[in-house]
Order: structure tokens, then sequence, then C-alpha cells
């Protein structure tokens, strides 16, 4: 049911300013796979699925022979009075009781029963989209706390930077000072700038901690390193509306909360059958092979061994209004499990058109700020020489500094933003699935 329509380039191009070779790291994929097995949600949602396949098998049994033993062994006492020319004559007779039976019953026809195996059917069908869907929604999961993770992960890096470079220009500033040719001011504001850095470092290390933590929770594992997207090369395709009606078509078509809405839909409409089936007769093939011995009073003294081959035909007449009442409450729930469905519809066509213009302006944003990243170290470079020729004060530097690590920040933030998108949109097409994730592995720098 799931299919790949292509996705030009993952329609994505990333430059990540500040990453570092992978020792060991885990991947989203692999993450993924650990994820499978550990994840209790989606374990849950298994064992559920694997549930209700068991009403197939109980509603086939339905229309399957029904064959029951039956046997009772006793011992009877009983006291008799006879009336006879004399007088009344008592006596006490002890016998043993035997009875045994052989059944077969056949259903021949039944309408309620067959509703109930198609709708049994269609709500095994409905479950095995919502496992799907659940399989999707651990990846969303699970991508959304990776690239979080990966994030909080660069800006560690970036603000390790930052310091380095504040740092030293704190040492120039110093020795500007020491040579007569700066103020203490101009100290005090790199000593400033250092100390906020280092504090936001601090909190960037914990919010990096509880990300891999929130990872673990979902893989099952102690997550260390983490690899990076390595995707600098990968050009992307802006979407048009051409594309937008794909998309719009893959997400309408196989999406999988839309496709269990369809099963409940039709379960639904099997559960109105099967009240109508109130008003039919039914139909019974009846075998039967009996033993008896001393059965009841009138039998003391008789053995009976009979087969009896007979068709059954229940016909109901009249049950007060409960027929028809049923009738109308399942067509009720009919009107609701169609809407709903239309309420999935449009909330998946809404989402997927939101998606789309969310990747458009991503992708516009990336080349934004790319241009902003380049023009803010051409500035900063410029700042670094004004200083240093006296033309430029050492808060100037520190506030280029602070410019370039903003937008190098938030174009880091626009890549991961991209790519969850990116993964978004796959799931509301319904192809988000571990295939899904070994060609997005590729764009990982996995050792």
């Amino acid at each position: 049911m799931l299919r790949f329509a292509p996705l030009p380039a993952l329609m994505l191009s990333l430059t990540l300013g500040c990453t570092s070779p992978a020792q060991a790291a885990e991947s989203l994929l692999s993450l993924y796979q650990k994820a499978v097995q550990y994840d209790a949600q989606y374990r849950a949602a298994e064992a559920t699925t694997e549930a209700e396949r068991e009403e197939i098998n109980k509603s086939r049994a339905l229309f399957l022979p029904r064959v029951q033993l039956g046997a009772s062994r006793g011992h009877g006492v009983t006291d008799r009075t006879t009336q006879t020319a004399l007088g009344a004559l008592e006596s006490r007779l002890n016998y043993d009781i035997q009875n045994y039976s052989l059944s077969l019953r056949q259903t021949l026809f039944n309408q309620e029963s067959l509703a109930t195996w198609r709708g049994a059917e269609a709500g095994v069908k409905s479950k095995e989209a919502l496992l799907l869907k659940e399989n999707s929604t651990l990846i969303t999961r699970l991508s959304s706390a990776y690239f979080e993770a990966l994030y909080a992960q660069e800006k560690v890096q970036m603000l390790q930077g930052k310091i380095s470079a504040t740092r030293q220009q704190r040492e120039q500033a110093q020795r500007r000072y020491d040579h007569g040719e700066g103020t203490i001011t101009e100290v005090n504001e790199a000593d400033a700038a250092l100390g906020l850095a280092e504090a936001e470092l601090i909190a960037s290390d914990n919010m990096l901690a509880v990300h891999k933590q929130n990872l673990s929770t979902i893989s099952g594992i102690e997550v260390q390193a983490l690899a990076p997207l390595d995707i600098e090369h990968i050009q992307l395709d802006l979407p048009d509306a051409e594309r937008t009606q794909f998309w719009l078509d893959e997400a309408l078509g196989h999406n999988p909360e839309i496709e269990a809405a369809r099963m409940t839909l039709e379960v639904a409409r099997q559960e109105v059958e099967k009240k109508r089936a109130g008003h039919y007769p039914t139909l019974d093939l009846v075998g039967v092979r009996s033993y008896s011995e001393n059965d009841s009073n009138n039998t003391l003294g008789s053995r009976f061994d009979t087969t009896t081959v007979a068709l059954q035909l229940n016909m109901p007449l009249f049950t007060g209004g409960y027929t028809s009442a049923s009738v109308r409450q399942a067509a009720s729930r009919l009107e609701a499990a169609q809407e709903m469905l239309n309420l999935r519809t449009r909330d998946v066509e809404a989402n997927t058109r939101k998606t789309l213009n969310s990747i458009r302006s991503g992708w516009l944003a990336l080349a934004a700020y790319r241009q902003a990243v380049k023009a803010s170290e051409i500035a900063l470079e410029g700042t670094q020489k004004g200083f240093q020729a006296g033309t430029r004060t050492n808060i100037e530097v520190l506030n280029a500094q602070q410019k370039l690590y903003n937008s190098k920040l938030e174009l880091s933030r626009v890549h991961y933003i991209l790519v969850n998108d990116i993964i978004n949109l796959r799931q509301l097409s319904g192809a988000l699935n571990e295939a899904m994730l070994v060609k997005i592995n590729q764009y990982f720098a996995v050792n």
C-alpha cells in the first residue's frame, strides 16, 4: 500500500556550519531499528493489532460446523405407588441412568454472521492502517528528538567557538589597554560577553543532555554520539503547483489515517447490515446421534438409540421494535463514521498544503541565512581589522561576532526544520517507513 514517489534530491540542500566527524555515532536509522523493538507505545499498537486479527478467525468460525458431545451418567431411586385391585402397591426402584449425544450444526444461511465476518475484515484493515500510522509516528517522534539533539549539539559547538573567539578578543583588548591604546571598558565588555557565552554554554550542554535522554527513552539505549547531517551537495527543488497536486494525491490516496477512517466506515456499514439481519430468517442443518437408558420415569427399563437429521428454520416475526431501533442506531453511527472520514480527509489535505508551504518558506529562508552567514563573516572580518586599526571599538567586534553566531544558529535551525518538514510530508503521503529511512540515512555522516 505504501509507495515511494521520487523526492527530488530529498528536496533539501543543507550546509552545516560546524559539524565534526562522528565517532561510533548513532544515526536516525540505527535508532529507529532499536526503537521498534523497545518503544512501548509502538509495541502496544503492534499487540493491539495482533489481537484484532483474531476477530477474523472468530467470525469465520460462525460458518464452520459446530460439533458438541454430551454425556451424563447417574443413579436414580424412584418410590412408585401402583393402584391394583388389592389396593395400593408400593415399590422402590433403583436404576442407572445413561445419556450420550453427539450433535452437529452447520449454518446454511445467516445474514448476521456474514455481516459480522465482513465487519471483522474491515476492522482488522483499520487497525493495520493505524499500526502503519503508529510506525510513522514513531519515526516522527524519533526524528524530532534527533534533530533537536543535533541542533543542541551544534549550538554547543558554536558556543565553544564563540567562547574561544571572545577570549582572543579579550586578550587583544587587554594588550591594547596595557599599551595605552585601549580602555578598561573594552576589557570589561569582553569579560561580560565571555561570561554570558559561558553561561549559555552550560545551559546548552544541559539541553543537549535532555534531548539525548529523550532519544534514549525512545530507543532503549544510552545515546552518546549522533551522526550529523552531511548533505551539502544536494540541491533543493522548490515545490511548484504541479508537485503540490502530486503530494495531495499521494496523501489522499495513501495516508494511513484516511485508510483507517475508510475501513471504520465499512465496519459501520456492516454493522447496519448486521442489525438488519434481525429481520431475516436463519437456516441450519442439524444432525444428532443419541443414546439413552432409563432417561426418565416414563422410560425405565427402556433404551433408545436415535439418529436424526433436520433442516432448522427460524423466522423472526416480531421483536417489539428492538430490531428496527437497532437498525436506526447503526445508521446514525454510519453517518458519524462518514463525517469522521470527511474530517480526516480535510485535515490531511490542509496539513499537506501547510507542510508544502513550510518547505517553500524553508527553502527561501535557507538561501537567505546562507547569505546572512557570508555577510556576517565579511562584516566580522572588516570590524576586526578596523578594531586593530583603531577605527572600530571592541563592542562593535563583539556585536559582529554575536551576529555571525546568531546567523549560523538560524541557518542550522532552518536545516533541521526543513528536514523535519520533508519527513512530515512523507508521513502525510503514507510513505514514511524503514525503507524511507534507509534512503535518508545516506545523508548522515555515519562512520
